[in-house]
Formats: C-alpha cells, sequence, structure tokens
C-alpha cells in the first residue's frame, strides 16, 4: 500500500483524482493507497445523490465566494476549509464498504488519542468526541475496489457552516450543521496545527494500515485530467 502526502489542489482534481484511483485499482493496474491531501480554495462538496436545492444555500454560497463541487462518493454535504482541515483518501481491495469504515475509524480514533482526545466510532461513517461530530467519510465502490474518503477538522471555521441548508424534517432531529459539530481546537482549547493534525493522522493510519511512502502512477495522473471535466460540469453539479 502506498502513502502519499500532498498539499492543497482545488476539487476538481482531488475528485478526479479519487474517482481515477478507485477505477484503475478495480483494474488491477495500480495498488492500494493512502493519501493525505486538502481542498484549496475553501470548498463545499456534496453527495452524489443529494438535491443541491435542498441542501445547499446557493445565495450565501457565492456571496461568500465558495466553489460548489459533486462527489462521486455518497453522503451529506461537508464544508471543506482550506486552512482547517486535512482530507484523506484511502483506497483497497475489498467488497465490505463497512468494513473498510471500521477499519478507518480505528485509525482516526488512534490518531485522536495522539493528540489526548477520547474518539469513538459511530457507525455508518462518523468519528465523534464529547458528542460531537470531527470526522466524516463517504464511499464508493468499483467491482472489488472501495474507496473512503473523509475530513478531519483540526481548527475548521464552523461558522463557514451557514452556506449548508439542512432540510426541515432533518433539522427537527439531527439539528443545525454547526450545532452537531467541532473541530480539534475547539475540544482541546487550544490552536491546533495542520503539521500537528498530519503527525496524529500519519501515526493513526500507520497503527492499522501497512503503507509505505509512495507516488500518484503516470495512470491515475492521465486519468484524472480525463475526468477532472465532469467536476466543472453544472450538469454534474446540479444534476438534483
Amino acid at each position: 500500500m502506498r502513502l502519499v502526502v500532498e498539499g492543497g489542489a482545488p476539487g476538481e482534481r482531488q475528485m478526479a483524482l479519487d474517482e481515477a484511483t478507485l477505477l484503475l485499482l478495480n483494474q488491477g493496474v495500480v495498488d492500494e493507497m493512502i493519501r493525505f491531501w486538502n481542498f484549496s480554495p475553501t470548498t463545499l462538496s456534496i453527495g452524489r445523490f443529494l438535491s443541491v436545492h435542498d441542501w445547499v444555500n446557493m445565495d450565501l454560497l457565492q456571496q461568500k465566494k465558495i466553489p460548489l463541487i459533486r462527489r462521486f462518493t455518497g453522503g451529506g454535504p461537508a464544508l471543506h476549509d482550506e486552512l482547517g482541515e486535512i482530507t484523506w483518501s484511502v483506497a483497497v481491495r475489498s467488497h465490505e464498504m463497512m468494513a473498510v469504515y471500521r477499519r478507518i475509524g480505528e485509525a482516526i480514533v488512534m490518531a485522536l488519542k495522539q493528540l489526548g482526545l477520547t474518539g469513538e466510532f459511530v457507525p455508518i461513517n462518523d468519528v465523534v468526541v464529547k458528542d460531537k461530530k470531527v470526522v466524516g467519510m463517504a464511499g464508493a465502490q468499483k467491482g472489488n475496489a472501495v474507496l473512503v474518503h473523509g475530513t478531519f477538522m483540526f481548527a475548521t471555521d464552523l461558522s463557514l457552516m451557514s452556506v449548508i441548508k439542512v432540510p426541515k424534517p432533518k433539522e427537527l432531529v439531527r439539528g443545525t450543521p454547526s450545532s452537531r459539530v467541532s473541530n480539534l481546537s475547539l475540544l482541546l482549547n487550544r490552536k491546533v496545527s495542520r503539521e500537528e493534525a498530519l503527525n496524529a493522522l500519519l501515526s493513526g493510519f500507520l497503527s492499522v494500515f501497512e503503507a509505505e511512502k509512495g507516488e500518484l502512477t503516470p495512470l491515475e495522473i492521465e486519468l484524472s485530467k480525463q475526468l477532472s471535466y465532469k467536476y466543472t460540469n453544472d450538469k454534474w453539479t446540479f444534476v438534483r
């Protein structure tokens, strides 16, 4: 398994690369991979099956000049603060997505332990600390390959989550996004740096997965360039 650590890039590049890795892993032409990265600029992503009208405050999103991207994975909306979170992608050979979620949840709990926090994996795809969500995940499966990506919110500006709408029935049950989530800096009552968060993640993931420093393959890079058009196309973004 490869371990790849990158910096920030626009959402269309990041989603296209994750999709390319999933497709090529299913074809058996690339190895499994853990990749750490982040969205730059700050971006709002929504799950493949969500309605933009129901879940996104477009007026506020445009006012704040935050790009919107539709993921190829499921799950809810996610605000990706380029200065306050690290995103990770795990691509493995598996037919059991829930098992992959659990392994990643274990890795995240170990990462939180490095920072002095007690986390809990809450199925299907959340990790919480003191009843506050600090990690969310979303996944997709192609044949015998699974890709799960998620966010590690070490200093996310929670006020930016006002761009997310919650359909009224769900709001009554779940509450607003900003009331249900937190970041590590708030929970620890001190500033957590990106470097500190990344080191904790590396420690946590390497305690669960056997991975060695690696690189993206030319195949992944080329296919991601071909796929990136989809993620800037309004027909994809506003399909629902």
